[in-house]
């Protein structure tokens, strides 16, 4: 197998979509053009199927789709020179890189289409500005083996520390545990993102009841779906697709307390090409047909809560966007993405010493 550095894989993924978009290198340079970095399989399908390729021709911009196993680290590898000039990004990821100067910052009037979505959901940095549009968000609960668990087990993210499961659930890494479930806790436990110690308290007491800690979403959807651990602490929607698909062995509960709200943005990186054109599409995204058809898709909830949804989607989903926001929790991003490293490393520190 041939090498290739994550910056000869830009190279050859932005080569290949110029090509694949069927404008010379010199016409690409002069037009307007939008390249939206992806989450790979399911998210690169969806944005082109759902997004670039229908504003396209709506706009008469060119539009297309880089995938990148991480478009935050593709900005932050770019330093400054990304050859794509939007990106789709978890919230927690934001604030590292407005602080290295790597995002284009914007006012509300910069970005009018922002104020589809209700103000308090805004993800700004302390000064007020945008750092970019909340385009869907998914929800963080239990996922559980059907075999193994009935939904009334986990009506309370406290029953993750009954002695029944010890050695048979599974837990992420710090860094999720970080930017997500440290949180959670702690807000379920007098604290907040900022004073998570109610959290930690929670990990410390959880962490002696997991078999193990799962690497990828793949490797705990098989462990839950072959009964190899009972439950984890997961993404309802990705257990949500898996269903729609015909898995039946793998079921998901949002405990009474409620879920995490997870939100994802699309941002500019700062020295993207065409900004002004990233900026129309940042603009358009909360439409409803492009809100629609992520939900459609991916069982993500949309921003705006103006979407339309079919009731049977609505049924599916488990609500609408309004009913959802308002049962789970939706904390300060700016705040956990700031003290991701620190509370990483705290928590690595923590699992060391606990185990």
């Amino acid at each position: 197998m041939v090498a290739i550095t994550r910056r000869g894989l830009a190279a050859h993924g932005l080569a290949a979509l110029a090509a694949a978009m069927g404008a010379p290198a010199a016409r690409a340079q002069a037009s307007p053009r939008i390249i939206v970095a992806t989450y790979p399989g399911l998210g690169t399908r969806s944005w082109r199927s759902i997004v670039t390729d229908p504003f396209s021709k709506q706009s008469g911009i060119a539009t297309g789709v880089f995938e990148t196993a991480l478009p935050a680290a593709a900005i932050a590898q770019a330093e400054g020179r990304p050859q794509f000039n939007a990106a789709v990004i978890a919230a927690y990821q934001t604030p590292n890189l407005v602080k290295r100067g790597l995002l284009e910052l914007f006012t509300p009037d910069d970005l009018p289409g922002i104020r589809r979505v209700p103000e308090k959901f805004w993800l700004r940095t302390p000064e007020g500005l945008l750092m970019g549009v909340p385009v869907y968000f998914a929800l963080f609960g239990i996922a559980y083996s059907t075999d193994l668990v009935k939904p009334a087990d986990f009506k309370s993210w406290n029953n993750l520390l009954d002695p029944q499961w010890k050695g048979q659930l599974s837990i992420s890494r710090p860094n999720f545990l970080a930017a997500y479930d440290v949180n959670l806790y702690a807000h379920l436990n007098g604290g907040s993102e900022h004073n998570i110690q109610p959290g930690l308290d929670f990990l410390r007491k959880l962490i002696p009841q997991a078999l193990n800690v799962y690497n990828s979403m793949a490797s705990i959807e098989a462990q839950l779906g072959r009964g190899e651990v009972a439950a984890a602490p997961f993404y309802a929607n990705e257990v949500a697709m898996l269903r729609r698909h015909g898995t039946s062995e793998v079921g998901v509960v949002i405990p009474d307390e409620g879920g995490l709200v997870l939100p994802y943005l699309l941002v500019a990186p700062k020295g993207g090409p065409d900004p002004g054109a990233a900026k129309q599409l940042l603009n358009a995204i909360l439409d409803p047909q492009y809100q629609a058809g992520f939900s459609q898709d991916s069982l993500t909830w949309p921003m705006n809560p103006a979407t339309t949804l079919p009731a049977a989607l609505v049924q599916e989903m488990g609500g609408t966007t309004d009913q959802i926001l308002a049962r789970n929790y939706s904390p300060d991003w700016w705040t956990i993405g700031s003290n991701l490293a620190e509370n990483t490393k705290t928590i690595d520190a923590l699992m060391h010493s606990v185990r």
